[in-house]
């Protein structure tokens, strides 16, 4: 994706909007049918959107996580967004608060795997 880096970070800007309006759909559409996604609380990877679906529907149904990009930046091929996330309960309790990294690697332009780091170190690392 080098040389197309506006493109990617409005299409991410796009999907973390999407996912703040629980629009799984359209959010699913922004990415490969092999897409790679973490799920962080688990600790393994899923594979395809119709991993993903029932994933983030148990996700909406037991907390409420938002997530808002502060930062994109091109490593290699990936971008990196730096990212607000707060986690809050059914009842609007915060869960959690922190700042984490995902990076993204795109195939003809949509999302083909994602990772999430909790260090800058290891998001931005090249390789």
């Amino acid at each position: 994706m080098a040389g197309d880096e506006g493109t990617s970070e409005l299409l991410l800007r796009r999907a973390y909007r999407l996912f703040n309006e629980r629009r799984i759909d359209a959010l699913l559409a922004l990415m490969t049918e092999d897409v790679e996604w973490p799920n962080v609380a688990g600790g393994t990877v899923l594979h395809g959107r119709e991993a993903i679906r029932p994933y983030w529907e148990g996700q909406f149904a037991a907390a409420d996580p938002r997530v808002d990009p502060t930062e994109f930046r091109q490593v290699g091929d990936d971008l990196v967004a730096v990212v607000d996330q707060r986690v809050l309960d059914r009842q609007g309790r915060l869960l959690a608060a922190d700042v984490v990294y995902h990076r993204y690697t795109f195939t003809l332009g949509r999302v083909s795997r994602m990772v999430v780091f909790t260090s800058p170190e290891e998001a931005f690392a090249r390789g």
